[in-house]
């Protein structure tokens, strides 16, 4: 008798705990680019899914390559063979965050309005029906959006956290990509990513098991034409094909397992202490008109500085409406505004505006050209 390999068994294990929590009746939509990773999301899906839940699929073309179209075209057309429903749609990356940058958001963008349109759809099929699990922890039903699964690897999530260490920004940017976690940009649309604890080569295993063509896509390559703002290579395909490496050579091996170790520990920390820092703000921010919040900045300095700056963080990225943006310094200068005893102090922030009057630290939304308030 011969066995799936591990490699397969695995992959069904971690999709069937990830579609546990989709009532029955209920839907998934599985964000499929025409890789490996997002290939192997296909049929596992469906052995899974076991005609409980429906399975929908979408293929978004960014229209950054010529050839783009067709790859997508090609992929849709397999998915159609595959899936309970397909979808394929195309994109107009704009913005100033870079290819990557500038891609990512429109696919979130598009998945997110797909996600809630199927939501309606499947409300529509189920009258007062009340989903428990997974998606309660978003929005009620009815018209809940269905949840989006993403093909994200251990690989990914290595890189993400090298990628958070160079920018410093602490214990949450080296947490790196949670499995269970709300569409990024799209806090009401609930997304999943069953295959973050296996690695890349795992899940190319899969696709040939499984039968399953997939595209390598000439963006990830090192030398490929799309770069950075500066000319360098993109910043994850550098780390992939550079970085890693390097640390695998130097370290002699496991580099990949030890960053997804050290995210999933740095999580476990940023999750209670950010537990604790939306205590402290619900006990002492009082909201204002217009988007302001206001804060005691005697209050707040009594507690330690790891708690502080979590609820100065949180405050200003629910105000400015750019947590993306916040950087360290903008955290340590309006740390430096609570603690210290000056008033009538203020500092510009990611689309807001602090300003420390009366020991009160006051954070509005910025208006007008000189970002401050009107």
């Amino acid at each position: 008798m011969s066995f799936p390999p591990p490699a397969l068994t695995a992959a069904r294990h971690e999709m069937t705990e990830a579609l546990a929590a989709i009532p029955d009746g209920g839907a998934v939509l599985l964000a499929v680019s025409g890789g490996s990773d997002s290939m192997a999301l296909t049929k596992v899906a469906m052995w899974a899914a076991r005609g409980r839940i429906e399975v929908f699929s979408a293929t978004i073309d960014h229209g950054l390559r010529p050839e783009s179209e067709a790859e997508a075209l090609a992929v849709d057309n397999y998915l159609q063979r595959v899936v309970d429903q397909s979808i394929i749609t195309r994109v107009k990356p704009e913005g100033g965050d870079g290819p990557e940058g500038n891609a990512r958001a429109a696919r979130y963008a598009r998945l997110a309005e797909i996600a809630r349109a199927a939501g309606k759809m499947i409300a529509s099929r189920h009258a007062g029906w009340d989903p428990r699990g997974l998606l309660e922890q978003w929005t009620a039903w009815p018209d809940a959006p269905i949840p989006v699964l993403l093909g994200h690897t251990s690989d990914d999530q290595a890189e993400t956290v090298l990628m958070g260490l160079g920018r410093g920004s602490g214990a949450r940017s080296i947490a790196g990509m949670r499995q269970i976690d709300s569409l990024p940009g799209h806090p009401d649309v609930p997304m999943m990513r069953p295959y973050l604890k296996l690695r890349r080569h795992e899940l190319r295993t899969v696709c040939r098991e499984l039968d399953l063509p997939w595209v390598d896509d000439p963006t990830n390559d090192i030398d490929g034409d799309w770069r950075a703002a500066d000319g360098t290579p993109l910043r994850r395909s550098a780390i992939r094909h550079t970085v890693i490496p390097a640390l695998e050579q130097a370290l002699g091996g496991g580099v990949t397992d030890a960053l997804f170790r050290t995210a999933a520990m740095a999580q476990e920390d940023d999750e209670f202490l950010s537990s604790l820092a939306n205590a402290i703000a619900h006990d002492i921010c009082e909201p204002g008109e217009g988007g302001v919040v206001v804060l005691p900045c005697e209050r707040l300095a009594n507690y330690p500085r790891p708690l502080r700056t979590r609820v100065l963080r949180e405050v200003v990225a629910s105000v400015g409406k750019r947590p993306g943006d916040l950087v360290y310094w903008h955290v340590d200068a309006l740390d430096r505004l609570v603690i210290g005893e000056d008033n009538k102090l203020h500092i510009d922030l990611p689309g807001a505006f602090a300003r420390r009057e009366s020991d009160l630290l006051t954070i509005a939304p910025a208006r007008g050209a000189n970002n401050t308030p009107e």
